[in-house]
């Protein structure tokens, strides 16, 4: 039985509110992925994926997935790191990197904890990078546990000084917030920050990166000029029109206007959780303040907006508050905060 058609606006990191050119543009045709059509829109569409995150197709391999962004971390993490790894964690997701990886044979797994939302002390890291001597920094850019938004860039220097390799989940910050050129494997997803549908999970990998045998539909060597599956056909097409949207606007420009919004308006009735310099333009996290969060949840649903509940410790302590999609404006959200403070 299909759901009853509604409206709703979704203010969590993903999935998005579809701008109405895809929704309109997904169904003109149906494809085969054998036909030269499909072939054609793929590598169009693996050509303006580099060119808008701007790496070199010299240095970098781009590998298209068909799933999710935990199964492009999951892929990378597979097919590429080994030896010594230390992770940088100050969340889930950071912390999922380490789950991952010892279960991998021949991954070292060290965890440098900073705890959950906690910004990273470059000093502290050094020192653990300096004793650890890795061959591999693994982190995540955006955690959307809390917003934190992750020094990447300082990351990647440490990595280069200390000659490690890096790893970077950017799964909710890639097309919003610049991503270190230095970093060796960066994965992400089609149904964040890019605005289009979900189906696509993108794998970044340097060109000259050993890799190492894993089950054949995590190795993401063989996605990097073919697809060896059934792909999402529509979320290639999707993904194409999306693309189209992203260069016609300044989209890390729309998320600091829109996050701006969220701040002045949760602001008023709410504390944000982290101080701003090291939130991120994407999500926010608000402190609950004993309010009951299944009972915000449900008044927001009554009005049409979906917010996101705080993750495992944090869900008596937090709800998430996230600016992507094409229905997020200044209106919408003076909207949502005017409903959660009623």
């Amino acid at each position: 039985m299909p759901l009853t058609p509604r409206e709703q606006i979704l203010f969590n990191p993903g999935p998005v509110n579809l701008d109405r050119r895809i929704k309109e543009n997904l169904f003109n045709v149906e494809l085969c992925h054998r036909q030269p059509e499909f072939e054609q829109l793929q590598d169009r569409v693996r050509s303006r994926l580099m060119t808008n995150l701007g790496f070199d197709p010299n240095q970098f391999a781009l590998s298209l997935m068909h799933g999710s962004g935990s199964l492009a971390v999951d892929a990378g993490l597979a097919t590429f790191v080994r030896g010594k790894v230390l992770i940088v964690d100050n969340g889930l997701y950071c912390q999922r990197l380490a789950r991952t990886l010892s279960m991998l044979e021949g991954a070292d797994v060290h965890v440098c904890s900073f705890g959950i939302g906690t910004p990273f002390d470059l000093q502290t890291l050094e020192k653990a990078v300096q004793d650890l001597k890795p061959d591999w920094i693994a982190t995540v850019h955006h955690e959307t546990t809390t917003g934190i938004l992750n020094p990447i860039d300082d990351v990647a220097r440490l990595a280069q000084r200390y000659s490690a390799r890096l790893f970077v989940d950017a799964v909710s910050s890639i097309g919003v917030h610049e991503i270190s050129r230095d970093a060796d494997v960066i994965c992400f997803n089609s149904g964040k920050c890019l605005e289009s549908l979900l189906g696509i999970g993108g794998v970044l990998w340097r060109r000259d990166l050993r890799s190492f045998p894993t089950v054949p539909v995590l190795d993401v060597t063989t996605y990097a000029d073919a697809l060896p599956g059934t792909p999402h056909v529509q979320a290639m097409i999707a993904l194409d029109c999306a693309l189209d949207i992203f260069e016609s606007e300044d989209r890390p420009g729309r998320y600091r206007r829109m996050v701006g919004a969220v701040w002045a308006a949760g602001s008023r009735h709410f504390e944000p959780l982290l101080e701003e310099e090291h939130r991120s333009w994407v999500l926010t996290s608000f402190r609950l303040a004993g309010r009951d969060p299944d009972q915000l949840f449900t008044k927001a649903l009554e009005h049409g907006f979906v917010i996101y509940h705080g993750q495992q410790e944090l869900r008596s302590e937090i709800f998430r508050v996230a600016n992507m999609g094409a229905s997020i404006n200044e209106e919408v959200i003076e909207n949502l905060f005017r409903v959660l403070s009623s």
